[in-house]
């Protein structure tokens, strides 16, 4: 027997199982990466879901509730914390997109309902006191009609 030839088609025979092994590695990868896409997108949608949840079983839906109309003490607490709340989930959002988790357009569609979110004065009164990331908040006062959203007040400018 040449120990020659048996040791020539072991190196190619591991050479191929090396090769085979990448490619298999890269389409679990691959897999994974589509996975945790998908986890991500689904936490966003439960997120919203929830939130819309809210507004219909409280009847309060601060895109629809002018700065004009009166409503109780009780409901505008309850719509302060659904607009933290709805910025909480874009914010998480940012951050997926921002880490490469989630994709430009999605990231854009989460995104949409922010102009129409932001349109009365109750709702820009949020932003003021949102202790979200500085650059997340740049970006949600960017979204915003520069005329809709008042500058931040310091204690100074309070007075």
């Amino acid at each position: 027997m040449n120990w020659d030839a048996v040791s020539a088609i072991s190196d190619i025979t591991a050479a191929f199982a090396v090769v085979a092994s990448l490619w298999y590695l890269a389409a679990q990868i691959r897999q994974n990466t589509k996975a945790i896409t998908a986890n991500s997108r689904q936490g966003l949608l439960d997120a919203d879901l929830a939130l819309i949840s809210k507004f219909i079983d409280h009847g309060v839906d601060p895109h629809l509730i002018s700065d004009d109309d009166d409503i109780s003490p009780e409901n505008e607490r309850r719509i302060t914390w659904m607009v933290i709340k709805a910025l909480r989930i874009r914010e998480f959002a940012w951050h997926q997109h921002r880490a490469g988790i989630l994709d430009r357009e999605s990231w854009d569609s989460y995104m949409a309902p922010i102009p129409n979110m932001f349109a009365t004065a109750r709702a820009r009164k949020v932003l003021d006191f949102y202790t979200g990331d500085a650059e997340f908040l740049t970006d949600i006062r960017g979204r915003i009609s520069p005329q809709a959203v008042p500058a931040p007040t310091t204690g100074a400018d309070a007075r």
